[in-house]
């Protein structure tokens, strides 16, 4: 049996150990792995409460409506200016307020809407403020709706005019 030479088992040392990973290499590939979990994680963290936003927001959502169906269905206006209480399901309340505007246009007021939230334990939820136009002609007073009408006519004609 022949023994290779001194200076070849050097060299298949060598190679040998080029093909193992330095500490340095090591520690700079751990960082970066840590680096993308964190990133990852935050991310993950990200979309459940974007998730959970959603959900509330959709809750809400029925409470809107709701609410609105019990303001629509108001034909007073001094009622809905002043503080309602609304039963709504499971057993949560809802008391509101609309903040009512004429506009320029007969039976077309803006409407600022404010709802407070009282879950079944007596803790208050998020208030909510809308702000929206809605057409009431039981709203108007006949005097006024006359007025912007007329004066509706008069910009009509003024533009038909010319």
């Amino acid at each position: 049996m022949r023994l290779p030479p001194s200076n070849a088992l050097v060299s298949s040392l060598r190679v040998r150990g080029r093909r193992a990973f330095t500490l340095i290499e090591v520690l700079v590939a751990l960082a970066i792995f840590a680096f993308a979990g964190v990133v990852l994680i935050g991310a993950f963290v990200n979309v459940l409460n974007a998730q959970q936003a959603a959900l509330q927001r959709d809750n809400l959502a029925s409470v809107r409506r709701l609410v609105h169906t019990a303001l629509w269905s108001q034909p007073d206006l001094a009622k809905v200016e002043e503080w309602n209480d609304l039963e709504l399901p499971d057993r949560y309340r809802a008391r509101w307020q609309a903040a009512v505007t004429p506009t320029d246009v007969a039976d077309l007021f803006d409407v600022t809407l404010q709802i407070e939230l009282t879950s079944p334990d007596g803790g208050a939820l998020p208030a909510i403020t809308e702000d929206f136009r809605l057409l009431r002609p039981t709203w108007s007073q006949p005097a006024d709706r006359e007025a912007l009408r007329a004066a509706a006519r008069d910009r009509l004609a003024q533009r038909t005019n010319q």
